[in-house]
């Protein structure tokens, strides 16, 4: 590996200063632009001459309040994710590498950095730089300083190596290790074709259009249209006092006139139309941006469903994953690979930088599939399970929620179980088909030990209807199973499925349903008895 030369990497090249090419204060061609303007703007740029594409880029961004807010959510969704260094294996020189990273840019706030890089969204691409400073043998970035996308262009062959502007041409090059250069991948592989300010460039132009006409309509038709009449021989001191009393209504909405003059104020029938016409199209064009920008639209706006919203929350995870997974490249290429090759050479194994990106679990379902692996007898590890629930470790002595016994009763103060006292209540009641069921519950109930009001009635229902109806539906599946073991083909089949099903054994099954329906009833009334109790 060759050393870069000291003045080569601790000093800044890209310096701005006021009277050169570099300024920070720059005339920005928005204020005026019209579709011709944003013709030419962009043509320049595709033949590569950027300037006033980028600065119109930060005008926009600037000026259009809707644009700003969903470049600013796109960002900070991906400027918020944490970020973790690993080292490529388990050697030694892998844990020294990603060491020596995480020392290196440990004084450095990445967010911010990202935060900048994200400006390749709109302008196709971003650029910071690294000073480097050296402490004995140990190359680390001093300052990584954030550059505006125009004091750059690109080479006139590929369209794809970056150069400093410097006057010429083909503007100069720039040392290795110097520059992290930001570039998200574009169909078209050339940067500055692919950012979106390029397509809301237009959006804006056609919006400031339909804004501007809505202004002056307002200004026009918001109030009424004041009209004075004054009789023929009015002298011209009457006649401007009378103007004058026009004029400041519109403000004042108060007049003092002579008695022999008249003030009128006459309403527009057409306004509501108009102003939904402009309104109508603004948001046809801010939605056009939400979709340029986040790739959907319900995220910033009003959605129809919530399944909807859903899908395009979707969208937009995509979309911050795929910026993520960009932004990792560029660091490890222009941030992460120059510490390491500065330091421990060219073969040293790269460590592994990871912007984290959570997917959202449905905890119910996870809770569920515990439940069910754990009954299946699969070993899960308890610390496992507190990571993934949050829950922290028990301390001594701290009291703990316990888990209720399944099918568990509780007994009324006189240390009856539950069952027998519904079944009591159902034998007062003369039915015989609840004090079947609730009597064949009882023994479900015996062991309550709890409030009296913790009893599963529905629960103990729905295991005894389980237990009852086996019978009869095995007979009904029998009965089916014959029909299909004699059946020689489909057709014969449903033929023979639809001719036995008046005559398939139901009455036992009919019985179990309705012993559980007049069950149901009881236990419900005896429940709402002894809550008002």
């Amino acid at each position: 590996m060759v050393t870069p030369k000291k003045q080569d990497l601790t000093g800044e090249i890209a310096r701005p200063s006021q009277t050169g090419l570099r300024s920070v204060w720059q005339w920005r061609p928005l204020a005026s632009m019209t579709p011709a303007m944003v013709a030419d703007i962009l043509r320049r740029a595709a033949m590569g001459d950027a300037h006033d594409f980028l600065l119109a880029a930060d005008d926009i961004a600037e000026k259009d309040l809707h644009y700003r807010a969903v470049l600013q959510t796109r960002t900070l969704a991906v400027a918020g994710l944490p970020i973790d260094i690993q080292p490529w294996d388990d050697s030694p020189a892998a844990r020294r590498a990603a060491e020596l990273v995480q020392d290196a840019v440990r004084e450095s706030d990445l967010a911010v950095l990202i935060t900048h890089l994200m400006d390749a969204v709109a302008k196709g691409y971003a650029v910071a730089e690294i000073v480097w400073e050296t402490s004995g043998d140990v190359w680390y970035p001093k300052q990584i300083l954030r550059r505006e996308a125009h004091w750059f262009t690109w080479d006139r062959d590929t369209g794809r190596i970056l150069r400093l502007v410097d006057g010429s041409a083909e503007g100069a090059e720039i040392p290795p290790y110097r520059m992290i250069v930001h570039a998200p991948p574009v169909a078209a592989g050339i940067p500055l074709f692919g950012g979106v300010a390029r397509s809301a460039l237009w959006a804006w132009v056609f919006k400031s259009y339909a804004m501007r006409d809505w202004a002056r309509f307002c200004e026009l038709f918001g109030q009424p249209i004041r009209v004075g009449k004054y009789h023929q021989g009015a002298s011209p001191e009457d006649v401007a006092v009378l103007k004058q009393a026009a004029f400041s209504l519109g403000s004042d909405a108060a007049a003092v006139i002579p008695q022999e003059m008249a003030l009128e104020l006459i309403e527009s029938g057409s306004k509501s139309a108009s102003a939904d016409l402009y309104h109508r199209l603004i948001d046809y064009l801010d939605r056009q941006v939400s979709k340029a920008v986040l790739g959907q639209t319900m995220t910033t706006d009003d959605g129809s469903s919530l399944a909807q919203a859903k899908v395009h929350a979707e969208v937009r995870a995509d979309i911050m994953r795929a910026d993520a997974r960009a932004l990792e490249a560029t660091l490890m290429r222009d941030l992460i690979a120059p510490i390491v090759r500065l330091n421990l050479g060219d073969d040293a194994p790269l460590p592994i930088l990871r912007l984290i990106v959570e997917e959202p679990e449905d905890m119910a379902a996870l809770a569920d599939q515990v439940v069910k692996l754990s009954a299946a007898g699969m070993p899960i590890p308890q610390s496992w399970v507190r990571e993934k629930f949050g829950i922290p470790e028990v301390a001594e002595g701290e009291a703990v929620l316990s888990p209720a016994q399944p099918g568990q009763t509780g007994p009324n103060q006189n240390g009856e179980p539950m069952a027998n006292r519904i079944a009591d209540r159902a034998e007062t009641s003369g039915s015989s088909v609840a004090v079947h069921a609730l009597h064949a519950t009882s023994h479900a109930a015996e062991a309550a030990q709890d409030d009296p009001m913790d009893i599963d009635v529905a629960g103990l229902m729905a295991d005894r209807m389980e237990v009852e109806a086996e019978p009869a539906w095995r007979a009904i599946m029998a009965e089916v199973q014959r029909i299909v073991d004699e059946a020689e083909s489909l057709p014969q089949l449903r033929d023979a499925l639809l001719s036995a099903y008046g005559n398939l054994p139901t009455e036992e099954l009919a019985q179990v349903m309705a012993l559980g329906f007049a069950a149901a009833e009881l236990a419900g009334r005896f429940m709402v008895r002894e809550e008002s109790a």
